[in-house]
Order: C-alpha cells, then structure tokens, then sequence
C-alpha cells in the first residue's frame, strides 16, 4: 500500500513539473506590426513595418490636444532575394521579434504587383504567423510612403487605412474591401483575375511627425483613389472611380450607393441625388450563333435625398417615371463603359469565367486555354430598372416652395 501511495505523490510531483509555457515570448519580447508594405526595388524585395509604441499612444492623445507628444508607431524597411528573407534581417535592426497576428493592411507597389506576387501569397497561405485576412490594398507609387503617414482622427495609421476601405465598400460600394485569401482565390480562380483598391497620398509634404497633427488641416491624407486590375498575378491596368462602379454593379457588389442625374433631361447639369439602398444583378450567359452573350439585369431600388428639379409635386407618377429613366440610363453607362474598359485589359474581374464554367463546363474547357482573348469578344446585354422607392420628407422640393411665394 506504501509503494503505492508513494507511486502517486511520485506521478504527481511530475505532472506539477511538466507544467508551464515551454516557448513562451513575453509581450515586451515582441514588435507588434500593425501594418505592412511590400516594395520591390532593383530586383529586391522591400518589406516595410509599421510598428507599434504602446508607451506613446496616450502621449499622442495629449499631442493631438494641442501638446507634446511622441509619434504612435515607427516605420522602417528591410530587404532580400526573397520576402522571407528580408522579415528575417529586421532581427538585424529591431531589439524585438516581430509580431504580424495584429496586421491589418498590407500595401503593395505597383512595382511590385508588375513583378508578380507568387511569392507574397504564398507567405500568407503557407506560415501561421501571417494572417489570410488582412486588408490589401495597391499603391501607385513607393508602398512605405503609405504607412509613413499619420493620421488625424486614428491613432494607428494602419487601422484607419483598414476602417476607412471598409466603410467605403459598405456606403459607396465604389471599391472592394479586399482581404488576402480574397485575392489569392480571385487569382487562383478560373479568370485568374483580381482587383485591388487603390491607397495614396494626396498633397505635397507627408505628414509624419507628432507636431504636423497639431493642425487642424494636415498637409497631406491618406485616401482612396482608383481600382487595380490584376491577372495572372501580375499588374495590367487601372480602372477610374467611376468605371469601378460599373464593375461592383455587374458584379453584384453594390452595397449602398449615390448616384448623382438631372430631373430636366438629357444633357442638362446634375442637380439631384439618389441614394441606392438595394441592388441585385443576375448574369446569364447565352451561346448565340457562336457568339457568346452575357445577359446582365440590375435591379436597384433607394431613396431620393437631394433634388433642385422644378417640379410641383415629387409624387407625381409622370416625375417620378421621368427620374427613374435618368437614373436608368445613369447606371447603364456606368455599365458600358466599366465593360469597354475591362475588356480592353482583358481581365475579367466581373466574374464570367466562373458562371459560364458552370453553365457550359464543355464549352468553356474549349475557351479557358485563352480566356483572356474569349473574354474581350463577349457581347453584353445590359437591363436596368431602377425604382425611386421613397422621396424622403417632403414632396415638394424646395425650391419650388421659394418660386411659388415669389422669394425669387
């Protein structure tokens, strides 16, 4: 009985010493990385961190206040043959390790995007340490530019860049919210194409020091600009605002958005707003006397929010009939252009490959060897209905009001 009462305290004693964090990294071990860029320079590649200062954070509170303070985060750049590699040499240069589970952007140059991003989405999907969904964004020019700058009303640049991609997508709908495993599927699917928002720098002197945000209007700003097309992993081309919309409504990716048209007919000066609070669009492909055809129907439907139409009562079915085929015929050009521009790139970001795949799984074994080329021969055929659901407060607009009491 004593040996085995004493084999138990023995097997216990053990188990209490087996007990503990054997690879722990304290917190103070480790660089936390709230952003990262990605440049490639003279046949290397550039990797920029924007780390985090928890010990400045409150100080820059007091700074934003109109006192001294210290700036949030540090900026510096490593290099190598490969991305790994130069995250590796920041070891070289940093007192801690660097800590990507708290990343929420990474910017990428158009250089390097040129070059090819193989390696970088490999990263992403192939280590733990990184994680899949992070924010991408594109930049014209040097990436490390993008996270150098500093920010007003977000502390941590990075998670202001992420928020402000983020609400865009969700009341412009003008640009996607793209995350990592977002593009790495986009790429890997049967369009093997993608689309990037654009991230810049509007204004001539970057703000990056602590004292720049004690004004009230800062040299420069962060802000979103156009959308990147991306195929085959490479960079082919840029899109405009307005094309990208074009894009998000065929692509049924319309959140909310303003469309800007005239209540007085072709031709005449914008002077109304239409907010979009649904869209649905439906694509159907049809082969047709060899020709493929791509029938695209939007549906959308919102709220009138601002007008300055001369008209007696807004609800007026004839009114209301004549702003719904403005605004048709506003969304239809967006459509047509968005195509002509994405067919001249050759990139179909608008996601054909993949219903035609389905629908004709024969046919599109014959095309998918040159996609790039079937694709710019398609023929559209856009339907629009857009319905003005409500008109607001008012049925009057007020400038009617103003004309009929002789204010003018």
């Amino acid at each position: 009985m004593r040996k085995r009462w004493g084999r138990t305290i023995l097997a216990m004693a053990l188990c209490f010493a087996l007990t503990g964090c054997w690879d722990r990294t304290e917190l103070n071990e480790l660089a936390i990385t709230a952003g990262t860029a990605i440049d490639w320079k003279e046949g290397r590649w550039v990797v920029t961190y924007q780390v985090v200062i928890p010990s400045a954070i409150s100080a820059v509170l007091t700074a934003v206040g109109g006192g001294a303070g210290k700036v949030p985060v540090i900026v510096y750049s490593t290099e190598g043959e490969t991305i790994r590699e130069a995250v590796a040499k920041s070891a070289l240069e940093s007192p801690r390790k660097l800590f990507f589970s708290h990343n929420r952007v990474v910017v990428i140059s158009s250089a390097a995007a040129l070059h090819g991003l193989e390696n970088l989405l490999d990263i992403y999907l192939r280590n733990p340490d990184t994680r899949e969904t992070v924010s991408t964004l594109i930049s014209d020019k040097d990436a490390r530019t993008i996270l150098e700058q500093l920010m007003q009303v977000q502390i941590i640049p990075s998670d202001g860049i992420e928020e402000t991609v983020k609400g865009e997508a969700e009341q412009l709908s003008t640009l996607p919210h793209v995350r990592m495993y977002n593009l790495a599927m986009s790429l890997a699917g049967p369009a093997h194409s993608a689309a990037l928002p654009e991230i810049l720098v509007s204004g001539d002197q970057g703000v990056t020091s602590a004292d720049d945000l004690s004004q009230t209007s800062l040299k420069s700003k962060l802000r979103l600009g156009r959308l990147g097309l991306l195929r085959d992993n490479r960079m082919v081309g840029w899109l405009s605002r307005s094309e990208a919309l074009g894009v998000a409504f065929i692509s049924n990716k319309v959140s909310e958005t303003s469309i800007i048209f005239s209540c007085e007919g072709d031709g005449a000066k914008p002077n109304s707003t239409f907010q979009i609070e649904h869209s649905k669009t439906k694509l159907r492909p049809e082969w047709k006397n060899g020709e493929l055809v791509m029938h695209i129907n939007i549906n959308s439907s919102g709220t009138l929010v601002e007008t300055g139409c001369s008209v007696e009562d807004l609800n007026n079915p004839a009114t209301i009939k004549q702003m719904e085929k403005q605004l048709r015929l506003q969304v239809l050009e967006q459509v047509e252009t968005s195509w002509e521009a994405t067919k001249k790139l050759k990139t179909d970001v608008l996601g054909f490959a993949d219903i035609i795949r389905r629908k004709y799984p024969k046919r599109w074994k014959e095309v998918k060897t040159d996609w790039p080329n079937q694709f710019s021969k398609i023929r559209i055929d856009p339907i629009v209905s857009v319905r003005i659901a409500r008109m607001g407060l008012s049925s009057k607009p007020y400038k009617t009001l103003l004309e009929k009491d002789g204010n003018r």
